[in-house]
């Protein structure tokens, strides 16, 4: 019991101290962007915001999704926010943050089994590559390429803060 309280206090806290940083992100006034607003609906109120403290896009929420995107994105190239956008529009589609909720619970509960750690590490790689396949279909095989190279571009751009580790 004492392992799991760790593990949920130690979730909790990063939760939160995450909330906290990306509640400070402003909301993007761009013309493309809220024309793919429009063109996308959901149910849920979705909205795109930019911040200084986040390198790579992202999404949270569940009730209230956001896509987060860095305060550096070149607002301009729309092909490469085509992609981005649609990518993490699956992650809102697929209720991924609550997927990857459940497998934090299940992380904290049997934080003891190492195949737990190994099977939400290949889970959330495998959340990846499913919304990129999506993002491939959506767009066809032709558009596979020039995603690939989008996605290679922005690991060696976040890959630049951190010149001393192996990433991707």
């Amino acid at each position: 019991c004492i392992g799991m309280i760790i593990f949920a206090v130690y979730f909790g806290i990063s939760y939160l101290r995450f909330r906290g940083e990306f509640r400070t992100a402003l909301p993007v006034c761009n013309e493309y962007v809220k024309q793919w607003l429009r063109e996308h609906p959901l149910k849920r109120l979705l909205s795109i915001r930019q911040s200084d403290r986040v390198f790579a896009p992202l999404t949270y929420g569940i009730f209230h999704p956001v896509i987060l995107m860095p305060s550096n994105t070149d607002w301009e190239n729309t092909k490469q926010l085509k992609f981005i956008f649609m990518h993490e529009y699956v992650h809102v589609c697929r209720f991924d943050t609550a997927m990857k909720l459940i497998m934090t619970a299940a992380l904290c509960i049997h934080w003891f089994n190492p195949a737990v750690f190994v099977m939400y590490i290949l889970f959330s790689r495998d959340m990846e590559l499913a919304c990129d396949e999506c993002v491939v279909r959506q767009f066809g095989e032709t558009s596979r390429s020039a995603y690939a190279l989008m996605l290679i571009d922005m690991e060696a751009e976040k890959s630049k803060l951190f010149p001393l580790s192996s990433n991707f």
